[in-house]
């Protein structure tokens, strides 16, 4: 005989009754994990812009100290290393309204270009958009001191970009385990019924 309960008020799990406790036991536990993932953000959106680094006049004439010109294109990786960087979450979320751990933010260098192409990812499409423009105004002025004598200008902007990014990952998470918990109880549920149906099972 299996039980799941001490000496008085032993429920048999090889029963109709047990089995049905065991059924509602599961039942309440996936409800609640689908009431959770419903709670949270069912998907994500990508916005995306493009700057370009450009010879600033006012900083004078665009050589080394060797003589050699300048390459607008060797400012790139410096200004993606300044845009990638994390310190910008906190205030370009700030500025979108949502929240810094939600928001991610990735700049890439278009190859042999002084171009960079942004992108944004949150919960919202219009917050993804409003977090590369405030991210190319927080990061410009240091990107124009590191990368050289340039000026960043934007010439694809984030207005009008975002699309569907896909299910969010806490989402993924719970559904996942909601389904993993589910498929357990109703393996032990089928065992239980199968072994009491065996000759000699008390």
């Amino acid at each position: 005989m299996v039980r799941t309960a001490g000496p008085r008020g032993v429920v048999r799990a090889d029963t109709a009754v047990g089995r049905l406790l065991i059924g509602a036991g599961a039942a309440v536990v996936a409800a609640a994990l689908a009431f959770v993932a419903l709670l949270l953000p069912a998907a994500t959106y990508r916005a995306s812009a493009e700057v370009i680094l450009l010879p600033n006049p006012a900083a004078g004439a665009q050589v080394d100290p060797s003589g050699t010109a300048l390459d607008p294109g060797t400012g790139a990786p410096v200004a993606v290393a300044v845009l990638d960087e994390q310190r910008w979450v906190a205030p370009t979320a700030d500025a979108a309204g949502v929240p810094p751990g939600s928001l991610a933010l990735a700049a890439a260098a278009v190859p042999k270009t002084p171009m960079i192409q942004l992108s944004a990812v949150t919960t919202d499409p219009h917050a993804a958009e409003v977090a590369l423009t405030s991210l190319v105004t927080e990061a410009t002025p240091t990107v124009e001191q590191l990368a050289g004598p340039y000026s960043v200008a934007v010439i694809g902007a984030s207005g009008g970009t975002a699309t569907a990014a896909g299910i969010s990952r806490p989402v993924v998470r719970v559904v996942v385990v909601s389904t993993v918990f589910v498929a357990v109880l109703a393996g032990a549920w089928l065992l239980l019924s199968r072994r009491s149906r065996r000759p000699g099972v008390t």
